[in-house]
C-alpha cells in the first residue's frame, strides 16, 4: 500500500473527526448531536476494523512519525481488535497511552495490561518480561495502586538486581512516599553492584528533596572530579547553588567549565546567558549568546533569546536582525510545508520589534504569517487590531475583535484590547457590557481600569469608586488608577486627604508626569492652597504644554490666587487649544470664577 493512500485515510480520519468535533459544538440539538457523534464514531471505528492489517501498522507508523499519537492510536487499537492475542502490540499501546501524559489515560492502560494471557506472560524471554514488568508496574502507579507496584517491582529486583530502570523506578516510588531511608539504601546497593551515573544522580535528587542541599553538593563535587568532563555535573551544581542563593558559585562553576572546555561546553554557556539574563546582566547576557551562536547546532533557538535579549535593552533594530535570522533558521526544508510554530513564534517576536521601531507595514506583514494553530496567534491579532487602533482604524479594530471573542471567549487579552478600543470611541456603555465576560475569567488591572473610566465619564461614581478600591487592594502602586482616583475625588471635592495620598504615591512612580503633577495641582486647589496649586501647575503646564483643560486649571487656580490678568491668559491659551467647551472658558474670560 503506498504512502498517498495512507495520508488519504489519515485525512479522511481527520474530516470525520472534524465533522463530529463541529456538531458536537451545537448546543441547540444537544441530544442528537450525542447520536451523531456515537455514530460517527462507531463507523470511523468499523471502517479501520475492516481495513488490512499491513495497511493498519503502516498507517500507525506513519502516524507517530507526524507525532499525531491519536491517530496512531485509532490504528493500533484496530489492529489489536483484529489480532486481539497479540501481546507487541498491547504493550505498544500502553506504551502510546504513557507518553500521551493524560491521566484518563491511565486506566485504559490498566484494562490493556489485564487483558494480556497468562500464557502470553509466560512464553517471554527473561529480557522481555522485564521489560513487561517494568512497564506493568507504571501503569498501576499511575492508577494509585502502590503497593501492588512495589510488590512487582520489589520481586522483580531480587531477579534482576543490576536492572537500573527497576531500580531507579522503586526509588522514585520510596521517595514519593517519603520513605527515604529505604530509597537511599536501594541506591546504595545499586551503586555497590554497578556504579551507573544514574545511580549517582538519583542519590543527588534524593538529597535535594530532603533539602540537605549541602550533601547534595558534596555528592556532585566528588561525581565532578570523578567524572571531570561531564558537563551535566556541572549544570547541575550551578543550578543547585543558585537554587540556595548562591549566585557567585553558580556563576563561577560555570565559567570555569567553559575556561577549561571551550567549544565543548555549549551548555554551560547557554545557561550562563540565561542566569545573566535573570540577574539583568543584559549586556553579559548577550556577549555570552554571541558566543553561543559559533557553537550550538540549533542556532534559530539562540537566535530567539539573543533578540529577547536586545528587546529588553530596547535595541529594537538589533533585535529584529537576531528574529530574522531566527525565522531563517526556522523555515521548513520544503516549500510545501506550512509554517512550524518555532518559525511563527519567531515571525511574532520579529513583528513586534519592527513595530517598535515603527516600520508597521512590515510588522503587519509579520504577524498576519501565524495562522489560527499558532501558539502566538491570538496575540499576533491583538497586536494587528492595536496597530489598527493607532491609525484610527476603530472599525477594522473591532471587527477584528469581535471576531477572536467569538472565537476564543477565554483569553482575556481580548476583552483588555476591546475595552480599550471602547474608550478610543467613548462607547463607555459597550465597554461595561463588554468587559463583564473578561472579569469573570481573571483578575485584570487593564479591565478594571478601563471601566472605572467609563463610570467616570458616564458620572456613576459609586460603581467608578467600587471598582477602584478593588483594583488598589489588588494592585496597591498602580500608578494610573491612583492617581485617576485621587483626581477623580478631588473633582468632586470629596475625600481630599485620600485625594492627596494617592496621588502623591502616584508621583514616587512618576515624578516627572505632567498629567500626575495635575492632579496634585487640583487637589491643592481645592483644599483652598491657590500658591501651591499654582507652583505645581506651572510645572505640570511646562511638560504638557498643549493640553487645553490643565492651561484651564492654572487659569482657574490663578484666578483664586488674585492673578486674574495670568488667570485671562492661560484661559484663553485653552480656547486657543481647541478646549472641548470653548463656551464655559469664554465665560471665565468674561465673568471670571463665579
Amino acid at each position: 500500500m503506498n504512502n498517498r493512500i495512507v495520508l488519504l485515510a489519515v485525512i479522511l480520519l481527520l474530516a470525520g473527526c472534524a465533522n463530529t468535533a463541529k456538531h458536537s459544538a451545537d448546543e441547540v440539538a444537544g441530544k442528537q448531536v450525542v447520536q451523531e457523534k456515537t455514530q460517527t464514531q462507531q463507523h470511523i471505528s468499523t471502517s479501520l476494523e475492516n481495513m488490512d492489517a499491513n495497511f493498519l501498522y503502516l498507517a500507525y507508523q506513519q502516524s507517530l512519525e507526524q507525532r499525531q499519537f491519536g491517530l496512531a492510536t485509532r490504528f493500533l487499537k484496530a489492529l489489536i481488535k483484529k489480532d486481539p492475542d497479540t501481546l507487541s502490540l498491547k504493550i505498544e499501546l500502553v506504551d502510546l497511552y504513557l507518553s500521551s501524559g493524560r491521566e484518563d489515560k491511565a486506566v485504559e492502560a490498566l484494562h490493556v495490561m489485564e487483558s494480556v494471557a497468562v500464557d502470553d506472560v509466560q512464553q517471554l524471554s527473561d529480557k522481555e518480561l522485564a521489560q513487561y514488568q517494568l512497564l506493568y508496574a507504571r501503569v498501576l502507579m499511575l492508577n494509585g495502586q502502590q503497593r501492588q507496584a512495589v510488590r512487582l517491582l520489589k520481586n522483580l529486583l531480587q531477579t534482576q538486581p543490576k536492572n537500573i530502570q527497576v531500580r531507579l523506578l522503586l526509588v522514585r516510588m520510596y521517595a514519593r512516599q517519603s520513605e527515604f531511608t529505604q530509597a537511599h539504601l536501594l541506591v546504595a546497593e545499586g551503586i555497590k553492584l554497578e556504579p551507573d551515573m544514574r545511580l549517582y544522580e538519583a542519590q543527588v535528587q534524593l538529597f535535594v528533596q530532603q533539602k540537605d542541599y549541602k550533601t547534595a553538593d558534596k555528592k556532585l563535587e566528588n561525581m565532578q572530579n570523578k567524572y571531570p568532563n561531564h558537563e551535566d555535573i556541572v549544570l547541575k551544581r550551578s543550578q543547585l547553588a543558585e537554587q540556595v542563593g548562591d549566585a557567585a558559585k553558580a556563576e563561577k562553576l560555570l565559567q570555569a567549565y567553559i575556561e577549561h572546555h571551550g567549544v565543548e561546553a555549549s551548555q554551560s554557556f547557554s545557561m550562563l546567558a540565561n542566569m545573566y539574563v535573570r540577574q539583568e546582566r543584559l549586556q553579559e547576557a548577550v556577549t555570552m549568546f554571541k558566543h553561543l551562536l559559533r557553537l550550538s547546532a540549533n542556532a534559530g533557538s539562540v537566535y530567539m533569546s539573543l533578540g529577547k535579549v536586545y528587546y529588553q535593552l530596547e535595541e529594537f533594530k538589533q533585535a529584529s536582525e537576531a528574529f530574522a535570522h531566527a525565522v531563517q533558521r526556522f523555515a521548513p526544508q520544503t516549500p510545501q510545508k506550512r509554517v512550524s510554530d518555532m518559525q511563527a513564534t519567531a515571525y511574532f517576536y520579529w513583528a513586534a520589534s519592527l513595530e517598535a521601531l515603527q516600520q508597521d507595514k512590515e510588522a503587519i506583514a509579520a504577524y498576519n504569517k501565524l495562522k489560527s494553530y499558532h501558539t502566538f496567534y491570538v496575540e499576533a491579532q491583538l497586536r494587528l487590531a492595536s496597530i489598527m487602533i493607532a491609525k484610527g482604524e476603530y472599525k477594522k479594530a473591532e471587527k477584528r475583535l469581535l471576531k477572536l471573542v467569538k472565537s476564543h471567549s477565554k483569553n482575556i487579552g481580548i476583552y483588555e484590547i476591546l475595552s480599550s478600543l471602547r474608550l478610543q470611541q467613548k462607547a463607555y456603555a459597550k465597554l461595561i457590557v463588554e468587559s463583564e465576560p473578561g472579569l469573570a475569567l481573571a483578575f485584570s488591572p487593564v479591565l478594571l481600569f478601563n471601566r472605572a473610566v467609563a463610570f467616570e465619564s458616564r458620572k456613576d461614581f459609586k460603581r467608578l469608586d467600587e471598582t477602584f478600591d478593588v483594583l488598589l487592594e489588588h494592585v496597591p502602586d498602580h500608578a494610573e488608577a491612583l492617581n485617576f482616583y485621587g483626581y477623580s475625588l478631588a473633582d468632586r471635592g470629596i475625600r481630599l486627604h485620600d485625594a492627596l495620598a494617592m496621588v502623591k504615591k502616584a508621583l514616587l512612580k512618576k515624578p516627572e508626569d505632567g498629567y500626575y503633577l495635575d492632579s496634585l495641582a487640583w487637589v491643592y486647589f481645592k483644599q483652598g492652597k491657590y500658591t501651591q496649586a499654582v507652583e505645581v501647575q506651572k510645572k505640570a503646564v511646562g511638560l504638557v504644554p498643549n493640553d487645553p483643560v490643565m492651561q484651564e486649571h492654572l487659569g482657574d487656580m490663578y484666578w483664586k490666587a488674585g492673578l486674574k490678568k495670568d488667570a485671562r491668559l492661560h484661559w484663553q491659551k485653552a480656547l486657543d487649544l481647541n478646549h472641548e467647551n470653548p463656551d464655559d472658558v469664554q465665560d471665565k474670560i468674561q465673568y471670571g470664577l463665579m
